[in-house]
């Protein structure tokens, strides 16, 4: 599987793209709405074409990284993408994203016999850079270990947790801890500043107790530095959290709503930045409901 056929050159998409052409594999893609990431490719080796009908043909692989399940179908149920797909080929699907949606088009692709991956990947920007993902996949086995090579360049960890759409249930679930994880170390920091610990401080001794967390090592010196710089934004959090509300039926989740509320106090200004803005609501909060330090001495 030597020629990938690549779509989705977001925060996640071009790191990732950037490795499958230093391993060595042929790649094609084409301009989205920002046309950087595809100049950046073409500059490394890449193939850049007009319509994503002439990035699929021919092609052995297709990867998609995309924003959500709209994205999803307007690229691979686009009729001429479908129609260019060559039969005996394999999509590997990597967004987050709802587990019908990937089945939908699973079932679609199998009619003309082409094979099909569900892999989200967990593990962010300096993931995807580094080839330390976490890949969760869903699927055939024998598929699995016939695209692991591609995968392994993207990913340090990669499991099969069961069937296309399988490894969208368990990514929802991971982003559903994350949010709420997110949210604690939110919290934790508000708090111990409000109680005049330093966050550098209340950070060393986390980490080495029973409140360590990954959000906790990831995430802290973001808050800390109120450093909102984009890796994964609000508005894909609030995202995910809706894929999981909306998969949840009649079973509740009583934190996932109340973290979606909180995330939600953030207006449209602070979309485009890093979740952890998610900080701002609780210092908004205690600055309207608790005392000062000092007003209490």
């Amino acid at each position: 599987m030597k020629k990938i056929a690549f779509f989705g050159l977001g925060r996640m998409g071009l790191p990732m793209a950037k490795r499958l052409i230093a391993a060595g594999y042929s790649l094609r893609t084409m301009v989205h709405r920002n046309p950087t990431p595809a100049d950046e490719l073409r500059a490394l080796g890449a193939v850049v074409y007009k319509f994503p009908r002439e990035v699929v043909r021919g092609a052995d692989l297709v990867v998609t990284i995309l924003p959500a399940d709209k994205e999803i179908e307007q690229v691979l149920l686009d009729p001429a993408v479908f129609e260019a797909v060559e039969p005996g080929s394999a999509v590997i699907e990597m967004s987050t994203a709802t587990p019908g949606c990937v089945r939908k088009v699973a079932d679609r692709y199998a009619e003309k016999g082409v094979r099909f991956f569900d892999a989200p990947v967990s593990g962010g920007v300096k993931g995807a850079a580094e080839g330390t993902l976490t890949i969760i996949g869903g699927g055939n086995a024998a598929l699995l270990e016939e695209i692991r090579p591609v995968l392994e360049q993207m990913a340090k960890k990669i499991f099969l947790v069961g069937g296309v759409g399988d490894g969208k249930a368990v990514k929802s679930i991971n982003q559903i801890m994350v949010s709420a994880n997110t949210l604690v170390v939110a919290e934790g920091l508000r708090y111990a500043r409000h109680l005049g610990i330093e966050p550098e401080k209340m950070f060393e001794v986390i980490s080495a107790s029973t409140g360590a967390s990954a959000a906790l090592t990831a995430k802290f010196h973001k808050m800390a530095a109120e450093d909102f710089s984009p890796g994964f934004t609000l508005a894909l959090m609030k995202k995910d959290l809706n894929i999981a509300l909306s998969q949840a039926g009649e079973i509740p989740l009583p934190l996932v709503t109340l973290a979606r509320q909180i995330y939600l106090m953030l207006g449209e200004e602070c979309e485009n930045q890093d979740y952890t803005v998610v900080y701002k609501a609780f210092v908004k909060c205690m600055e309207e409901e608790l005392p000062a330090k000092s007003a209490a001495e």
